[in-house]
């Protein structure tokens, strides 16, 4: 347990001297137009939908899973709710409840594939990917010959979702709240101890009496409602909704999750390392446009980031192994 700990802090740590290096780089570059309370708002808001999805899929991951269709999901939410704006007289509220049902059966869904069906992660959520963005073209709203349009949903009830209350937009607000719940489940309940076992050594999880499955599939609903609130924020912020939401989001959650500390093998990190990793893209994001550099720079960088993070878990943990091999050999030396 203690081994795990200095792991967590060392990447937290060093999430945060890049968030740091970046946030200064981009300062001296950009000059009086990035370091302002308004930018610093700015980011932060770009933050909060993958920093809200990314604590269900830390959850995930920390199962040593993985779920691909984030993204699709979240297009099939917000065309849900397109339909039931532009169809019925229903109240706006009952609207919201209606996408996060639906957002809560898709994550059953992909629970049930990966963890009763027993398909692999990878393969399973790519293909309710597919599925997903399928069905949302399928109810797409469409005009008299068949095209596609967007949905505008522009009621004030609901588009006030997408403001800001002094400060801070409402969506950061909402996202500190999911931070703060999404850690005290990870690190102070039952539940939150089973994911790590889960993700550590499943037979081992199994033998000492945890519902493996059962753990998996409520990870993989916890996404479907974080999708869900996710959806929620951004149609309202963008008052409109089309098929293609949240196409090419997928990577981003993850990313955010990766970056900051969460091990793609299993049974480390935490949702403050993901909140670090998606504020840091976003920082990459809002600065690049800032800087009006071209926007490849940003998946360029985002790129050797991962892959930098991920050799660096795989050299610690190949340490980790050898000291224990070492000390192993002590000790049968010593007898």
């Amino acid at each position: 347990m203690k081994t795990h700990v200095k792991q967590t802090t060392l990447r937290r740590l060093i999430s945060l001297v890049m968030l740091a290096i970046l946030v200064a780089l981009f300062g001296v570059l950009g000059g009086g137009s990035f370091l302002t309370p308004g930018n610093f708002s700015e980011i932060l808001r770009d933050a909060s939908v993958v920093g809200i999805i990314g604590v269900g899929v830390t959850y995930v991951i920390i199962t040593a899973g993985i779920d691909l269709s984030t993204g699709s999901m979240m297009a099939l939410v917000g065309m849900t709710m397109a339909n039931v704006y532009a169809y019925t007289a229903l109240p706006i509220w009952l609207m919201i409840v209606i996408g996060m049902v639906v957002g809560l059966v898709a994550g059953l869904i992909n629970g049930l594939i990966v963890a009763r069906l027993n398909v692999p992660e990878f393969i399973g959520t790519l293909a309710t990917m597919g599925v997903f963005r399928a069905v949302t073209y399928l109810i797409a709203i469409k005009d008299a010959h068949g095209v596609i349009q967007s949905q505008p949903l522009t009621v004030p009830e609901y588009t006030v979702l997408g403001t800001s209350v002094g400060p801070l937009f409402v969506v950061t607000i909402v996202m500190a709240l999911f931070i703060a719940a999404g850690q005290v489940v990870l690190k102070y309940t039952r539940f939150g101890t089973r994911l790590y076992a889960v993700g550590a050594n499943r037979k081992a999880a199994t033998l000492s009496g945890i519902d493996v499955a059962r753990t998996r599939v409520i990870a993989y609903v916890i996404v479907g409602l974080c999708v869900s609130v996710g959806a929620i924020f951004t149609t309202a912020r963008l008052q409109s909704t089309t098929a293609l939401l949240g196409s090419g989001f997928e990577f981003d959650p993850i990313a955010a999750a990766v970056v900051g500390g969460v091990s793609l093998a299993g049974g480390s990190g935490d949702i403050v390392g993901t909140l670090i990793g998606a504020v840091f893209m976003a920082t990459l994001e809002n600065g690049v446009l800032k800087l009006h550099m071209n926007t490849a720079y940003q998946y360029i960088i985002k790129g050797v980031v991962i892959v930098l993070v991920v050799m660096l878990d795989a050299l610690y943990k190949s340490r980790l192994e050898r000291a224990s091999r070492e000390r192993g050999a002590q000790g049968g030396a010593e007898a």
